[in-house]
């Protein structure tokens, strides 16, 4: 996204303070998040659904595939409460999609 302050920020360790700083970057930081909590709902909707199916092959996939989602989160706000300064954490959140988005396809390929 690229979408961070070009001055260093201040950020209070709360909820609160991870909203605020979201809304000060602005509106591709705000679209951005949005999509990772519709990504996490759709990911929930996902396991619901494969653990309703009865082959194990569906199912660990849509459960890597949540976790990473959930690590993928839990990366982008250690990177919003770093001040938007902690690269590995950055670097957490984009690997954790990718591993997500493996494990999906995988879901995918195993239920055809």
């Amino acid at each position: 996204m690229f979408a961070v302050p070009s001055s260093p920020v201040t950020v209070e360790a709360s909820a609160s303070g991870v909203l605020q700083a979201v809304l000060n970057v602005g509106p591709t930081l705000i679209v951005h998040a949005f999509l990772g909590l519709a990504i996490l709902a759709f990911a929930a909707a996902v396991l619901r659904f494969s653990l309703r199916a009865k082959p194990r092959n569906v199912q660990v996939p849509a459960i890597l595939g949540l976790v990473m989602i959930v690590s993928a989160i839990i990366g982008g706000t250690v990177f919003v409460l770093s001040g938007f300064s902690n690269n590995g954490v950055s670097a957490q959140m984009g690997g954790s999609f990718i591993g997500a988005y493996a494990f999906f396809f995988i879901e995918l390929y195993y239920t055809k």
